[in-house]
């Protein structure tokens, strides 16, 4: 077939396409919601939550995570339309992860002498950082799977602001158990967390979101 017929024939496809947001929220949700019920069964929701949520600090442990994530998708659903090159939304989750990374100095810095990798430690980071990373993975593919009917011209870029969105909104669920609440703890562990996810996002998509 010569290159005129297939662009006439394309033309002539009045087809509309399938959204591609609803169908992402929907079955992403079920996987974020499944992977978190397995999460939270096994590591149970810590007794104090609504005591946590009434402390300021503590509360960043939601809100930080949010406010990453949900520009994030957003950011991620704008991409998948072909004829859209960039996603003012991204910038806001930028300015989120920039305020996280500046308190965790400003905190390091503050912190007492010997008390600094103590307070980074905590007593269950490895558990934090596997449930954030766990918990995020599963939207993460299947949101990646919606993706793909999408015609992102950026994957890499499309695969990373999904991971964003997956591992923030794992972290917040996650805090639902978390009862380290010293803000060199969450912020760093949380952030690593994500950041891993984010960067599986990217990595995978760019095989999954390929033209």
């Amino acid at each position: 077939m010569r290159t005129d017929d297939l662009v006439a024939l394309l033309g002539a496809d009045d087809t509309p396409p399938r959204p591609i947001a609803p169908r992402l929220m929907a079955h992403a949700g079920v996987g974020l919601a499944g992977s978190a019920a397995v999460a939270l069964g096994v590591l149970g929701i810590r007794p104090d939550l609504l005591a946590a949520l009434a402390d300021p600090v503590t509360l960043m442990k939601w809100v930080l995570p949010l406010a990453a994530a949900l520009p994030a998708l957003r950011a991620a659903l704008r991409l998948a339309r072909p004829q859209v090159r960039s996603a003012p939304a991204q910038w806001l989750s930028v300015t989120v992860a920039l305020m996280a990374m500046l308190w965790l100095v400003l905190a390091a810095v503050s912190a007492p002498p010997g008390a600094l990798w103590p307070q980074i430690r905590g007593s269950t980071a490895l558990i934090c950082l596997t449930s954030v990373t766990l918990v995020g993975i599963v939207p993460l593919v299947v949101g990646l799977r919606i993706l793909s009917e999408g015609a992102s011209t950026a994957p890499a870029r499309s695969g990373a602001l999904l991971g964003l969105a997956s591992g923030g909104l794992a972290a917040a669920i996650y805090a639902l158990h978390c009862d380290e609440d010293a803000p060199l703890f969450f912020l760093t562990w949380y952030s690593l967390g994500i950041m891993i996810v984010t960067a599986l996002g990217a990595l995978m998509a760019r095989r999954m979101l390929r033209w």
